[in-house]
């Protein structure tokens, strides 16, 4: 889907910043800014620094700086991703960009260790898949054949279980292949029928998938009470705020959200009703929100809140990668040993008939 995607802003990936290197980047042009660097000679010191697939990106990138480019349409040109540009932008309007940079690049690098654990987690189940993979090959195109010629010519009859097994087997490689069909075909439904939905209706649907949906409520939950505490606690009323939202060009869900919201607080609504018609927020954000606008801390609550909701998505992801390699060495260790019976049943009962 296009909004968990990159954006690159028509220009060839082959002319950006790779991903594994934006942390450090952003996290090295923060610490310049915060040591009084102005961003342009910032930047400009560290795409010095880049490979040379940069250099022809490099001067475009400064003159367009010095056009009056901002920092987060800057970065999209290098291709960082769209939740990164969105971050950088409102920290452009509250003026915090150097501890946002420092802040967005623990999260991207956060996000690149998530991915290696996960990798790390399911290297040795994929090993065991292809182990698999290889036995059954083994099964159907050398031993069952010879079993079965064995069988016939010393005129015994395998078990019943034998089999059955032997049978599961042979069709093992079509079920598997049907199976595999069905769900990218599934998937490719959902995808079309994701893609012409409009952002609140598709993230409304997200919304309510298990295990998906805790993150969608969460991560929207999060950007929005932190860029709106941030807005609020820099002099913005709330509806400036919702039209800084509104004005945001990376992030389509939240301009619709702003916009219906504003609505919403024109027609006399409060903050916390107007919540309560969004599927993808926390039901605890809407709780907060009606206890913040009671004792008129609305935007210290909402801050608090998204470092809750950052540490809440780690957790979260913690336990499920825990639980998925037990899960998956267990249904492996099922088909290996269901593999090796029938290698050694025949064997058994070819024993008991001499």
């Amino acid at each position: 889907m296009s909004q968990m995607k990159s954006i690159f802003g028509g220009w060839n990936t082959k002319q950006t910043i790779h991903r594994n290197e934006q942390g450090t980047f952003l996290k090295r042009l923060g610490e310049l800014k915060a040591h009084g660097y102005p961003l342009k000679n910032a930047i400009e010191f560290l795409l010095l620094n880049q490979k040379k697939h940069l250099e022809g990106l490099h001067q475009d990138v400064i003159e367009d700086f010095l056009n009056g480019q901002s920092l987060s349409d800057t970065l999209k040109k290098l291709g960082f991703p769209s939740f990164v540009c969105l971050h950088i932008y409102f920290a452009e309007r509250y003026g915090n960009v150097e501890e946002t940079l420092l802040e967005t690049s623990t999260l991207l690098q956060h996000r690149r260790r998530e991915m290696k654990r996960l990798v790390g987690l399911l290297y040795y189940p994929i090993f065991l898949s292809l182990l698999f993979v290889v036995i059954v090959m083994v099964l159907n195109f050398y031993l069952l054949p010879r079993f079965t010629t064995l069988y016939a010519t010393i005129g015994q009859n395998s078990s019943g279980f034998v089999r059955w097994i032997s049978s599961f087997f042979n069709q093992l490689p079509f079920i598997m292949f049907f199976v595999w069909l069905i769900f990218i075909f599934i998937g490719l439904l959902i995808i079309v029928f994701m893609r012409n939905l409009d952002p609140h209706e598709r993230w409304s649907k997200l919304s309510a998938v298990p295990v998906i949906g805790y993150y969608v409520q969460h991560y929207h939950s999060y950007v929005f009470s932190r860029e709106a505490s941030h807005l609020l606690k820099g002099g913005m009323s709330i509806q400036a705020m919702l039209q800084t939202f509104m004005a945001q060009p990376y992030r389509k869900l939240y301009h619709d959200m702003a916009a219906f919201m504003s609505g919403e607080l024109e027609r006399g609504q409060t903050m916390h009703q107007t919540l309560l018609q969004l599927p993808y927020i926390t039901d605890e954000l809407k709780r907060i929100t009606h206890h913040g606008e009671e004792n008129g801390r609305l935007e210290e609550e909402w801050q608090f809140y998204s470092n809750y909701c950052l540490a809440s998505l780690e957790e979260r992801t913690t336990k499920i990668l825990v639980f998925i390699q037990p899960c998956l060495f267990l249904l492996l260790g099922v088909a290996i040993i269901s593999a090796y019976l029938i290698i050694l049943l025949p064997t058994f009962q070819l024993m008991q008939t001499i």
